[in-house]
């Protein structure tokens, strides 16, 4: 029986702009790199038309047939006629943080039909219509999306990027997120192509100073442990961080390997299974 392994990286927002709203979406602009933290998938074929799901690792509190790995898997088969599958996901990424691993699961399920049953099929579609940036996702990287996240634009950067990440213990609905920032009523203003100018010109003080996340107020008010992550990490000396996504999980970002590794190991006694460490990848 035809098998594939599939490893599905979870991404950073190292900026996030919220530009309005457009046919009731939220309209974003934001420059995103996928990191070393991923959900294993194993993915077997069948002779007929059953997907079965398993999860472990990181506790998944959904249905299987709720579940994005299963619809991804079960659109494609729909889609183009194919037969089942069995999927095992190993769950790495925290759920709720902010770091797509939802999507990166629905992303990881797509590429590994394609392998199990080649062809030539428009993967990019079937995400978007599954996740706003599963479409991202697909390939990851850098990039900048746009719009909903339907809109991606691959960017090269030449920097590696070291993170130390915090994860608080309830997640964020970022439907919930969006409420409470639109109660805000603040005035867009995108920083994404500047921070971006600035990468490519390696001036990284003035990245890291001019990056940030339109929704960190909106979700620290929904889970306060947010701000007292950002907090830990400037306390611990770490100049530049932010929350991913509409949250809950919160990093630091560094330059230098070293210095990283340092406040990592200064941090980990503190907050034990709440910090992962990571690199762009």
């Amino acid at each position: 029986m035809k098998k594939v392994k599939i490893n599905a990286p979870a991404k950073i927002n190292l900026t996030l702009d919220v530009l309005g709203v457009k046919d009731g979406y939220h309209m974003l602009k934001s420059l995103v790199c996928s990191i070393n933290v991923c959900d294993n998938i194993v993915l077997k074929a069948r002779k007929d038309k059953v997907i079965n799901l398993i999860c472990s690792g990181i506790q998944v509190d959904c249905a299987p047939l709720d579940n994005n790995a299963h619809k991804a898997a079960r659109l494609f088969m729909e889609k183009y006629n194919t037969c089942g599958v069995d999927i095992v996901v190993t769950k790495n990424i925290p759920i709720g943080a902010g770091l797509g691993g939802s999507s990166a699961d629905i992303a990881g399920v797509l590429n590994g039909m394609q392998k199990l049953y080649p062809g030539e099929y428009n993967l990019f579609n079937l995400a978007n219509y599954l996740g706003s940036d599963s479409g991202y996702m697909l390939n990851g990287g850098f990039a900048v999306i746009e719009g909903r996240g339907d809109i991606v634009k691959p960017v090269s950067v030449a920097q590696k990027m070291y993170f130390i990440i915090l994860t608080a213990k309830n997640g964020v609905s970022a439907r919930d997120s969006y409420k409470n920032f639109d109660k805000l009523k603040t005035k867009p203003q995108s920083i994404t192509d500047k921070a971006l100018e600035h990468l490519n010109n390696n001036e990284l003080e003035e990245f890291k100073a001019i990056i940030k996340n339109d929704l960190y107020t909106s979700s620290a008010k929904i889970e306060p442990e947010i701000l007292s992550n950002i907090y830990l990490l400037k306390k611990a000396s770490v100049d530049c961080a932010l929350m991913t996504g509409s949250g809950s999980a919160v990093f630091g970002l560094f330059f230098d390997k070293k210095e990283r590794d340092k406040i990592y190991n200064k941090l980990k006694p503190i907050c034990a299974d709440a910090i992962i460490k990571a690199e762009s990848i």
